[in-house]
């Protein structure tokens, strides 16, 4: 396990050497992890996720035998993998909130949910309770959460249209690679990382010309509206960084990323799962907390 540390990102700089060359940087603005069966937690309006990423990630559970109540929180250990010699780690949480400030945990009855993935407390007036391990790991945990990146996606429908995240599991593709995973890695549990992308160009013109009156045209309003060719740039420059084993099996060409008006000499891309607590690596690469993935030139194909 690697123990958290706070790392700052630093902005992006890339100085084209061409008139007419411009670079594009996304970072994802927003970030959430969630398992398959947990998605309904986001409001089925919510559409704000533009890519996902499937991940492996070691079992999470709650020792039940080590629960504690205290009057404002709640200790327990969270086993974090399989086997005899893992390690645990003691949390203590609070599910005292601004919006639930009356509820009192150790009045109410409790279960668990999806062995041992969520403790929910019934019986309150305003309805269950539920405190799902997953989430409140990644908050108070002192340490990094493995996480293995297996397949990367877009979170669009046919029509091209923004999906909900609950949506995503009916990709047909996403649903191989779960069943693969649950029979190829029964130690593991898949995870959805869902990102949210902002862009803007990155630019340097040397010329009064038509050229940097379109670049002005451009970038005017920055950030640059997200479209679906900036998305694929993105997406190309993650799985051209990470490879990860379900791109290579299952998407195996991707168009060259440009238009007829625009062409992106490169794209760097920037993740900081540090805000998660997530160490992000693939079988190529570990990806460190501000590094900045640059494709260039940007070669769409794996």
């Amino acid at each position: 396990m690697t123990i958290k540390n706070n790392v700052l990102s630093k902005e992006a700089a890339i100085n084209t050497k061409y008139m007419s060359d411009y670079g594009l940087q996304t970072w994802a603005y927003h970030l959430s992890m969630s398992y398959p069966f947990d998605l309904d937690y986001l409001s089925p309006d919510d559409r704000r996720y533009n890519i996902y990423v499937a991940t492996l990630i070691p079992k999470l559970n709650i020792d039940e035998d080590s629960v504690q109540f205290f009057e404002d929180y709640i200790r327990f250990d969270v086993i974090v993998g399989t086997g005899e010699h893992t390690p645990r780690e003691t949390l203590d949480i609070s599910i005292i909130s601004d919006d639930m400030p009356e509820f009192d945990h150790r009045k109410f009855e409790f279960d668990y949910e999806k062995p041992h993935k969520a403790m929910v407390f019934t019986g309150w007036e305003k309805g269950p309770v539920e405190l799902n391990l997953l989430h409140v790991y990644l908050q108070e945990s002192k340490y990094y959460l493995d996480t293995e990146i297996v397949y990367i996606g877009q979170a669009f429908g046919d029509n091209g249209e923004r999906l909900p995240a609950e949506e995503l599991m009916s990709d047909p593709t996403l649903q191989k690679v779960e069943a693969d995973l649950l029979r190829e890695y029964p130690e593991k549990d898949l995870a959805l990382l869902l990102l949210e992308f902002k862009s803007q160009l990155l630019e340097e013109i040397d010329s009064e010309d038509e050229d940097l009156v379109q670049l002005q045209e451009l970038t005017k309003n920055p950030p640059l509206e997200l479209n679906n060719q900036i998305l694929d740039a993105t997406e190309a420059a993650l799985i051209n960084y990470f490879k990860p084993d379900y791109n290579k099996k299952l998407n195996n060409d991707f168009p060259n990323v440009e238009d007829n008006r625009l062409h992106y000499r490169s794209t760097t891309v920037q993740i900081h799962p540090d805000i998660m607590g997530l160490k992000l690596f693939s079988k190529e690469k570990t990806y460190l907390s501000n590094e900045r993935i640059v494709s260039s030139p940007l070669l769409s194909k794996n």
